[in-house]
């Protein structure tokens, strides 16, 4: 590997987990019967227990444990050939990883009796790359209208799109009062019933037989919770680049 690799460290995706920690504390590439998966979910759930508990509730043990963890859940993500470069391979991957190190810290809220409170805000700026790809590829783009964030991944458009159901239906309902003269009241029903369908369709992943799939990212759909977790651990990765 050569020092012009293009390459960023995310946290893994909720299907896309290489490590799993164990009810021993011990951390493995096999999910087994108690397996939790190292993910964004993962970390997402963390911090917001850690944001709970504060810096004075977290022994150095634990601490350094808990980055560890962190530090399993992360993937690379290779940008390599996208300049001309070779593709990292499995190996390179790993090697990144075992030199990457994850520090934790927390912000500060001190609570004023006669004064205002004193609030500390970290501001992490990403190493070299982490945002710089993405910025020149959009800014190659030139102009267009309406925007898809860095944050769009298959999982977040459906959650956007089942979000937006009762919004995309209400357009759809506004075409009757168009007084188009050759639509109906029937044409009208029939397109707002294949609209709420398409949007369901859309809204879930299905296995290879078309069914609904059994797998974490239907299980994230139907939780707003475990989707508010998941995308804590994205921002707090910078996956969202």
């Amino acid at each position: 590997m050569t020092g012009n690799n293009k390459y960023i460290i995310i946290g893994a995706e909720v299907d896309q987990a290489e490590a799993f920690l164990h009810d021993d504390g011990n951390i493995t590439d096999k999910k087994g019967a108690d397996g939790v998966p190292l993910n964004v979910e993962f970390i997402g759930r963390l911090m917001v227990e850690l944001s709970q508990r504060g810096r004075s509730g977290v022994p150095k043990a634990e601490l350094d444990a808990l980055e560890e963890r962190i530090r399993r859940a992360l993937v690379v993500q290779d940008f390599s050939t996208q300049s001309g470069g070779a593709a990292l391979t499995e190996a390179e991957r790993q090697q990144i990883l075992d030199g990457t190190t994850v520090r934790i810290e927390f912000e500060t809220r001190r609570r004023g009796r006669k004064k205002p409170d004193r609030n500390t805000r970290i501001l992490v700026v990403p190493s070299d790359e982490t945002l710089a790809i993405t910025d020149a590829l959009l800014g190659a783009q030139g102009h267009a209208d309406g925007f898809r964030p860095p944050l769009s991944y298959e999982l977040d458009r459906a959650l956007m799109l089942a979000s937006m159901k009762t919004e995309i239906l209400e357009m759809v309902r506004e075409f009757a009062g168009e007084n188009h003269p050759d639509w109906t009241s029937a044409l009208q029903s029939a397109l707002e019933d294949h609209m709420e369908k398409a949007i369901a369709s859309r809204s879930r992943f299905k296995d290879g037989a078309g069914q609904p799939a059994k797998d974490v990212k239907n299980e994230i759909m139907s939780s707003p919770r475990r989707a508010f977790h998941r995308s804590v651990g994205i921002y707090a990765t910078n996956m969202c680049r």
